[in-house]
């Protein structure tokens, strides 16, 4: 078992204009709380691993999936006994993932196509056309039961039902056009019906119910930053951005203005969030750390030591537990992860 601590000295600074009547006294900041991660378990998945596209929690299947990309597999953990509970063979260069009760849906991206697996069997049991290049990020909308792919080689996104026969219902195309990288991760935002997905260095905001751009949100980034994975906060109405620099954006998603900038040891990958206690996990992958946001108060509490090239990991809502993919080492770490 292992076990890391950490604590932050400093807290995250916002700058704000006014004019003073009289002198006050500076104050010391708040000091920021510890943070242990404690590994409870690590999973040795079969394979050669090297590369991990995404992590994805699914509560009520008490499972956990990892798109294995260079074996084109997709691992499931039984998170009761955090064991491999099945390997899926044949998904080429797994990476999205998304799901519903009944199924598990995964981006082929050579293949141009979307796998979709049922949970009943962990069998794939069709295949859905993409609509587009090198199919990527996946997003669930419940409230149509649709699926939606973003795919980067053509910069456009297709929707399609999630029950079968997975009828596709119509493609977008997404913006700027032409891109200069292509769409990335995103996330979806059930209470608003939206996507927000990341291109280039913009913000793609999408109404999923009538399927059109709604807007699209300019992120002021440094030459050669992208934008990547993101998570909406409902608590306070704010868009976690990951970019591939040592920064994560907290942006107003209706007047899009950036409202906190958080440094952090290296760009970051996918991100993960724990809304009960407002934290937000990213994967930084050449610092090889998971950073640990608070944002309540929109400050880094750590950056959790890993191994190189880790960037992916997922929350098990309801639980302290991070699953972190330690990709070159092709394992599954079990982190609990407390403040103190």
């Amino acid at each position: 078992m292992r076990k890391f601590v950490v604590g932050v000295a400093s807290a995250f600074a916002v700058l704000t204009a006014g004019c003073a009547t009289a002198p006050v006294a500076p104050t010391a900041p708040d000091a920021a709380p510890t943070v242990t991660l404690t590994t409870q378990k690590a999973i040795t998945l079969p394979g050669t691993g090297g590369h991990g596209d995404v992590v994805v929690a699914d509560p009520s299947a008490h499972a956990v999936y990892i798109a294995q990309s260079p074996d084109n597999n997709v691992v499931v953990i039984d998170t009761n006994t955090n064991t491999v509970k099945a390997v899926v063979p044949h998904v080429p260069s797994a990476n999205g993932i998304a799901f519903t009760d009944p199924y598990v849906f995964v981006a082929e991206a050579p293949a141009n196509a979307v796998a979709v697996i049922a949970k009943a069997s962990w069998q794939v049991v069709a295949t859905v056309p993409s609509g587009g290049k090198t199919p990527d990020a996946l997003y669930y909308d419940a409230k149509d039961n649709s699926v939606f792919v973003a795919n980067d080689d053509s910069n456009n996104m297709e929707a399609f039902s999630a029950a079968a026969p997975f009828t596709v219902q119509g493609t977008l195309m997404l913006q700027p056009s032409p891109a200069k990288t292509g769409p990335d991760l995103g996330t979806y935002s059930p209470t608003e019906d939206r996507i927000y997905q990341a291109v280039d260095n913009d913000v793609v905001v999408i109404d999923a119910k009538n399927r059109v751009i709604q807007k699209v949100i300019q992120l002021q980034l440094p030459n050669g930053t992208a934008a990547k994975d993101m998570y909406y906060e409902q608590a306070h109405h704010l868009l976690w951005i990951a970019t591939s620099g040592p920064e994560v954006l907290a942006v107003d998603p209706d007047s899009g203005a950036t409202v906190a900038t958080v440094k952090t040891a290296s760009g970051a990958d996918q991100v993960a969030a724990d809304p009960k206690r407002g934290l937000l996990f990213i994967g930084e992958g050449k610092a090889g750390a998971m950073g640990v946001i608070d944002m309540g108060t929109r400050r880094a509490l750590a950056n959790l030591k890993t191994e190189p090239d880790f960037h992916t990991q997922d929350s098990l809502p309801g639980t302290d537990l991070v699953y972190a993919y330690l990709n070159t080492s092709n394992v599954i770490d079990v982190d609990e992860i407390a403040i103190h």
